[in-house]
C-alpha cells in the first residue's frame, strides 16, 4: 500500500449523487461545506476518510453502484480500500473514496491510454 499519510486531497463518490473533492488528512475528522452555487445544493460533510478492509470497501462500493449506476467507472479504483464515513447533511453515510493522486493515475491509465 502506498504512503497515504502525506495525502491531503481525496475524492468522495456519491455525495448526494455527486463526486466531491475535499482537503483532509487520512484518519482525521473534517468538515466540508459545498455551497448551493458550487454543487447545485448545499452539502455539509462531517466525518473521516479511512482505510477499511477489502470486504467492507466492496460492500460500500456495491451499495453506491446499486444506488447510482453512473458511478460504475469507480469500479476501476485503485485497490486501496478508502471510504468516507460520517454525515452528509446530517444523514449517516459510508461512501467510496480515493486520493486525488490515484484519480489522476487512473484517468491517465483508463482514458488517455498511456
Amino acid at each position: 500500500m502506498e504512503n497515504l499519510e502525506n495525502e491531503d486531497r481525496f475524492m468522495i463518490y456519491n455525495v448526494a449523487g455527486k463526486s466531491i473533492m475535499v482537503e483532509a488528512k487520512l484518519g482525521e475528522e473534517f468538515d466540508f461545506i459545498c455551497s448551493k452555487k458550487e454543487c447545485g445544493e448545499r452539502l455539509e460533510l462531517h466525518g473521516v476518510i479511512k482505510v477499511v478492509t477489502p470486504q467492507e470497501y466492496r460492500k460500500v462500493l456495491k451499495e453506491t453502484l446499486n444506488e447510482h449506476e453512473e458511478f460504475q467507472v469507480i469500479e476501476t479504483l485503485n485497490p486501496i480500500p478508502l471510504i468516507f464515513e460520517g454525515t452528509v447533511n446530517g444523514e449517516k453515510v459510508k461512501l467510496p473514496a480515493e486520493t486525488v493522486q490515484n484519480l489522476a493515475r487512473r484517468f491517465v491509465r483508463n482514458f488517455l491510454d498511456l
